[in-house]
Parts: C-alpha cells; structure tokens; sequence
C-alpha cells in the first residue's frame, strides 16, 4: 500500500472522507477558499480541518438553534459564520465548495434547499450534494433483539415524519431520496451533474470501527481507495430498481454523492469559440 499523503477526515465514513479530501487536493492553499456545509450539525470534524488547514473560510447552517449553539462552542477558536433558521434566506457567501453531508434525506422542500445552494454557490464552484439510505434499511432480526429498537424507530419515524412535517414539526423528518427524482430535481435547479459516486460500503463501515486508533488512518486511505476502485470498474446500471435506485453498488453502499456544478457554466462558450 501507498503512504498516506494526506490526512483523512471523518475516518468513520468514508463517503465524508472522501469529499473532503478531494476538496484539500483541488485547494491545498495557501491561496484562501470558501466552504459553505450546508446542514453542518454540531460542526463534525471540521475543528480538526480548520486547525489543519487555515486557509478555508468556513460557513455552516444548521436550522436547529440547539444544534448549532454546539457548533458554535466547538468551532469558537475559529473565524467560522454560523447561521441558523431563517437567516438561510438572506445568505450570500459565494462558496467555492459547498457540502452537505447526509442532510438531503431529512429536507421537507428539497427544491427550495437546491435553490439556497445554488444561491451561494460560485460560478465555477462544486456542490458536493452527498445523501444517505441507511435510515430506511435496518433490518428487525426477530433471533437479536439489539436490533429491534434502531429498526422500529426508524421504522416509526418514516412513517410520521411526513405528516408531522405538514403540521410544522419538520426536525425529526425523513424520506428516502430515490436517485431518478434527486437527478431531475438537481437539473431542474440549474445544476450538472459531473459524477456520481457510492460508497461506504456496508462491512468495511461496521469493520472501521473495530480498528485501533492509531490504524485508522492507514485503514481509511486503504478503505477510500479500494471504493474508488469499485465506482471506476464496477458500478453498473441493473434493470431492477431496488432502494430507489439500480445501481449495483447502491445494493451494498447505501451513501450516493453527486458533484454538481452551475449548467450555465459548464455550458458557457469557450473562448475563441467561433
């Protein structure tokens, strides 16, 4: 195996890590830059990126003010703008990168959250639009009753959220994102979709946590890299859609990350273009 190049960022999923190091590749600095996490919870790994990398101006919404009053402790040595609520609507910040990591499977209006970001996204910036199915997956194993509590709370949860929603309870929703309307939605916002990729591959999460901490680091350069190789040799499109999606890897890594860019930029005419 390679050495470690870079430092691996929320090492416990992948799919984070992921979208984090392709941002540090394309933008190592010193030269500043702009990243809007667009439904930041308690701030993640971020303390440890921002210690790591100076360079990144930060800008977090999260729409639970409890939530983020905890983002706000745990980033206040650092030069972060944090939003909440309805600030969301007056936000302008120009991002280069803007991230939102498993947030889309819980976002009621989800062309109005594609239209905040699209908002605040640069010209030429990426949109690392990244949502999870794992909430709608768990599995009741009547022989092991440690699985009965997570499976029928999930379960409940899916079931009420939508009419909890409607009456104006919408901080516990929850809808699983089927790919082909997350697909038209996002065009339909102004956005290209440049890739698509799966990951965290079911096993090898559950087995990350078993590694000892000062392996880790080595496992995640080794886990990123062997789900690099099955999104670049192995995903195919199957006949049968199954979890709101046909891809095979989808079956085994419920994690989808689209990379979206401005259309109109994508599509802007070249110079010198006759």
């Amino acid at each position: 195996m390679a050495p470690i190049t870079r430092r691996k960022y929320w090492i416990g999923n992948i799919a984070k890590s992921r979208i984090i190091d392709e941002i540090l590749a394309t933008a190592p600095g010193p030269n500043p830059v702009t990243v809007f996490d667009f439904g930041c919870g308690d701030g993640g790994d971020w303390p440890n990126i921002l210690r790591d990398y100076p360079h990144i101006s930060l800008v977090c919404y999260e729409p639970d003010p409890s939530i983020v009053a905890k983002a706000r402790d745990r980033l206040s040595e650092y030069p972060v703008h944090l939003t909440t609520s309805n600030e969301i609507e007056a936000l302008q910040c120009e991002a280069n990168f803007i991230v939102s990591f498993s947030v889309f499977e819980h976002v009621v209006d989800r062309k109005q959250f594609l239209a905040h970001a699209k908002r605040n996204l640069s010209r030429d910036g990426v949109f690392f639009l990244n949502y999870d199915d794992g909430h709608f997956r768990n599995s009741l194993n009547l022989a092991e009753p440690n699985t009965w509590p997570d499976a029928v709370r999930s379960f409940v949860r899916t079931t009420i959220s939508r009419p909890l929603a409607a009456l104006g309870y919408m901080s516990r929703f929850q809808r699983r994102v089927c790919a082909i309307d997350a697909d038209l939605l996002v065009a339909n916002a102004g956005f290209k979709n440049i890739g698509t990729d799966y990951h965290n591959l079911t096993c090898l999460k559950d087995f990350s946590k078993s590694v000892p901490s000062d392996h880790s680091q080595e496992f995640a350069d080794w886990w990123l890299e062997t789900e690099l190789v099955l999104n670049q040799r192995f995903k195919f499109e199957l006949s049968e859609i199954k979890f709101g999606d046909n891809a095979n890897l989808w079956r085994h890594m419920p994690t989808r990350t689209l990379r979206l860019v401005n259309a109109e930029w994508l599509d802007r005419p070249k110079s010198g273009a006759q």
